[in-house]
């Protein structure tokens, strides 16, 4: 590869995928931080607000109310047991099965390998295959461009 010339425009298309992924990586970083600084907020505001007995401040054209609200989730690995109590109450409805996209991709992938990299036939109505041609990218040595 050490004497194959690499055009200007792959190397500014490199350039320009690096940037991209950096960019990306810093997004989700700075999201994931503003994310956390809205609850700070969020709850600081409503404590001195009820610390000051105000229920509503109108600022900045906006109308900013204390509203109690209550968030429920699942607990963890209690699926089953879960859903047996939402079908005792009548809420079966609620329930759907899903398949994790990751865990499809893996287990497709390990099938696929298994089987000259072609899924079973019964696979074809119900699996989508999107080929690509991605680029992978890892930290090099010296000899780089």
């Amino acid at each position: 590869m050490a004497d194959t010339f690499i055009s200007s425009e792959i190397l500014d298309l490199i350039d320009q995928f690096k940037g991209a992924l950096e960019e990306k990586e810093s997004l989700a970083e700075q999201t994931k931080r503003n994310n956390a600084l809205v609850i700070e907020i969020r709850d600081k505001l409503a404590q001195a607000m009820v610390d000051a007995e105000i229920d509503q401040v109108g600022r900045h054209g906006i109308n900013w109310k204390l509203k109690p609200t209550t968030k429920y989730s699942k607990k963890a690995g209690m699926d089953e047991a879960l859903f047996e109590v939402l079908r005792n109450h009548g809420l079966g409805d609620l329930i759907r099965e899903t398949v994790n996209a990751q865990t499809l991709q893996g287990a497709m992938s390990e099938l696929a390998k298994e089987n000259d990299d072609e899924l079973p036939d019964e696979f074809s109505e119900v699996i989508s295959k999107y080929e690509y041609m991605d680029i992978s990218h890892r930290k090099a040595g010296k000899s780089t461009v």
